[in-house]
């Protein structure tokens, strides 16, 4: 029953994925027109992962660390590529039926399936070394978070999971009912030095205990409103973010809030739908809403500070900071640069062929984007 009302939800909203194409009843994206550039983009390099290479693997975000950038496709092929010119130094198969990226540091990377396992290895020079494998048991969507000795899974299960990342045993679980309807996708977890937060599909921010799975509090960030299905969707999908204390999170079809880490207090919230990563600065928040309009808020009272709607229904990523810009990507591969202080449209350049699911990543004077064809590229703006 579960499957069939996402399928229902498939052919209502265009945001799921099923039997092996993309049904879209949206409305048509903004044609794009002549704009006057401010910058002067260019395309370093461009490589083909074949990460993203089903539309199951929308949130493959490439893992970066250091001077290198590792991707994974959908079997299990793990790739590192010198982030300065592009080039394969490695590939790895580690038979991981992947739908997310990978996660991990300078020693070990860490790998995930849609069957429930999750995979440690050992990075050497010239490749990788298995370490452990276990299983969690449900589908995995939300790229694991790893801090320490620990490793916090979130499956679509509603299970949250603490790993041990030296052998792969179990810390503790904590588990949140799952609603009849959701989106595809989870939240990745958010960890601190005391406390691990996971956002759940009932519009609930929790925040646990990272050494016993206790419950420390629990937040209602937007409570499910209408009569259909479809209208009750508050997922808390989108990667949220900490600054000084404060945790910001979006919903979809719900808010934008404002919570007190350690306490949960709630301290502002304003009306806002959006299911994807929140971008920070000192001063404000930067989010793509779902009608793929890019807003800049105030981040200590919600105020909206600009809005740009330029790239209506264009579904565009989350935006990513680049110094004094905004970056996003859309569905024809296009990167879409903007002034971070007005909003106002100041570059483009096309650097895939197609539609990119995962935020741009910026690193040092580049933007790295993967579009769902697996083709990662490079873009730099001056040269």
């Amino acid at each position: 029953m579960r499957h069939c009302l996402k399928f229902w939800l498939l052919l209502a909203t265009g945001l799921l994925s099923a039997c092996g194409g993309e049904v879209d009843n949206s409305e048509p994206p903004a044609e794009l027109t002549t704009i006057d550039e401010q910058i002067t983009l260019s395309l370093l390099w461009r490589v083909d992962t074949l990460a993203s290479a089903n539309s199951a693997a929308y949130r493959m975000r490439p893992l970066i660390l250091d001077d290198r950038v590792y991707s994974i496709d959908t079997s299990g092929l793990i790739n590192e590529i010198d982030i300065s010119s592009g080039r394969k130094n490695w590939k790895y198969a580690t038979e991981i039926a992947a739908i997310t990226g990978l996660s991990g540091n300078r020693e070990k990377i860490f790998a995930t399936s849609k069957d429930g396992a999750v995979a440690a290895y050992r990075l050497l020079e010239d490749g990788l070394s298995p370490l452990w494998q276990t299983n969690v048991g449900s589908e995995i969507r939300a790229t694991p978070v790893v801090d320490g000795s620990q490793v916090f899974v979130r499956s679509v299960d509603g299970k949250l999971h603490s790993l041990s990342s030296e052998d792969g045993s179990v810390q503790w679980v904590v588990s949140r009912r799952v609603p009849a309807l959701s989106l595809t996708g989870n939240s990745e977890p958010l960890v601190t030095e005391q406390l691990v937060f996971s956002g759940f599909d009932d519009g609930s921010l929790i925040a646990y205990n990272r050494e016993n799975g206790k419950t420390v509090w629990e937040a209602t960030i937007s409570l499910p409103t209408g009569r259909t299905e479809v209208e009750r969707l508050v997922d808390l999908d989108g990667r949220f973010v900490l600054r000084d204390g404060v945790i910001y999170v979006t919903s979809f079809q719900g808010k934008l809030a404002a919570i007190q880490a350690a306490s949960g207090e709630l301290l502002w919230a304003r009306e806002f739908s959006s299911y994807q990563a929140i971008a920070i600065d000192q001063n404000a928040l930067y989010l793509s809403d779902d009608n793929s309009h890019l807003w800049s808020v105030d981040r200590r009272t919600g105020t909206a500070l600009w809005k740009q709607d330029v790239l209506n229904a264009r579904k565009i990523t989350a935006p990513t900071i680049f110094k004094d810009k905004l970056v996003v990507a859309d569905l024809d591969g296009y990167l879409h640069w903007f002034n971070k202080e007005d909003g106002s449209l100041i570059g483009r350049i096309r650097a895939t062929n197609g539609r990119s699911y995962v935020q741009p990543q910026a690193w040092q004077d580049s933007v790295l984007t993967l579009d769902k064809y697996g083709l990662l590229a490079s873009v730099s703006p001056g040269q």
